[in-house]
């Protein structure tokens, strides 16, 4: 019984002692950083992290993002002479991610031959590897995959997991495709 007191006296006082620091803490945070605009932080009223700082790549995702850039300057001539509608227009817009059940092959390998990535999409076949669709208020997509179902009108947006893409749903948007 004793040890039980004491085990529980030392819970209580753990919990007096740390919370107020903890909450402090967590106060005091959030008073030195402010996000000022796009792309920098101050931090403490002084410091601005630039947006170098902020877009920071690892050694891996600089070698992926290299080897989408080379693979898709391989469709350059083709995106160049190929014909098709340009301009804002209304298009369909769906979810996909990166599960075998959804993919053909290996799921984090696109139609292009490019790693999957934010921005990534996959476009119907009149469409050529690196056309780019800018959805406002969303961002800017590179055409780099294609699949069973799309075709006419209807994109597919890829995002890092299911539950993303399923909040995603299906929705139609003013989309500006150019090449």
């Amino acid at each position: 019984m004793n040890k039980i007191i004491k085990v529980v006296k030392v819970v209580i006082l753990t919990v007096v002692i740390l919370l107020p620091v903890i909450v402090l803490a967590e106060d005091n945070l959030n008073e030195n950083l402010k996000i000022v605009s796009r792309g920098e932080i101050v931090v403490s009223g002084r410091e601005k992290l630039s947006p170098e700082v902020l877009d920071f790549k690892t050694e891996k995702e600089e070698k992926i993002e290299k080897h989408n850039k080379k693979r898709l300057d391989i469709y350059k001539n083709r995106l160049v002479t190929a014909r098709f509608k340009q301009g804002k227009t209304n298009i369909l817009v769906t979810g996909y991610s990166s599960t075998p059940d959804q993919c053909s092959g290996n799921p984090f390998i696109t139609a292009s031959g490019t790693h999957v990535h934010q921005g990534t999409m996959a476009c119907p076949p009149q469409y050529p590897f690196g056309t780019k669709i800018t959805i406002k208020d969303v961002g800017t997509f590179i055409c780099e995959d294609r699949g069973g179902a799309i075709k006419g009108n209807h994109f597919d947006v890829w995002f890092t997991s299911r539950s993303k893409a399923l909040a995603w749903g299906k929705r139609v948007v003013v989309a500006e495709i150019s090449k």
